[in-house]
């Protein structure tokens, strides 16, 4: 009778599996996103906040850049238009999309902190040019508007957030090679 070995270990389920144990990890945990996502707690203690946070930086570059604009809570305003910025404005879902690939993939631990700092620093900071172009949009082609907001800027930020993973993942692959 042959004998079987029955631990259990991800790192040997990730040599036998590798797409398909990432491709889990990364589903698992954009689900697990959704569901705090979805959550009243979540939004009141942290998203509405940081879509303020969002409304306050908006306005202060827009306000640079001659612009004259007032901010109230997630409203930034002018004489020639409003924004609210809202759920799904907030670059929640490319971020974690972005964590999810990072913290899925086999790498150290110093390598992911620093591919998640630096990614979504990028990915905010990004948010707030996008928030900042919508607004101008809104004010010199307002027609263009919701293309923008819904089609233009959400495909984007997605492969951005996807093409900032590749560039970890080249990042922390050149780091095993010359390991």
């Amino acid at each position: 009778m042959k004998e079987t070995n029955l631990t259990f270990s991800i790192s040997s389920l990730y040599r036998r599996h590798p797409a398909l144990i990432f491709a889990s990890l990364v589903a698992l945990q954009l689900l697990l996103f959704y569901l705090i996502y979805r959550s009243p707690w979540v939004e009141q203690a942290i998203f509405t906040p940081l879509v303020n946070f969002y409304a306050l930086l908006a306005g202060k570059m827009l306000a640079f850049m001659a612009f004259a604009v007032s901010v109230s809570g997630d409203m930034i305003s002018s004489s020639e238009f409003a924004v609210s910025i809202k759920k799904g404005c907030d670059a929640a879902e490319p971020m974690a999309i972005f964590i999810a690939g990072v913290i899925a993939f086999p790498a150290q631990i110093k390598d992911k902190l620093t591919g998640l700092a630096m990614g979504l620093l990028i990915l905010f900071f990004l948010n707030i040019i996008r928030i900042v172009t919508l607004f101008i949009v809104g004010v010199y082609a307002p027609d263009f508007f919701e293309s923008m907001h819904l089609a233009v800027w959400q495909v984007a930020f997605i492969i951005v957030a996807i093409v900032l993973w590749f560039l970890w993942l080249k990042y922390v692959s050149g780091k095993r090679i010359k390991s």
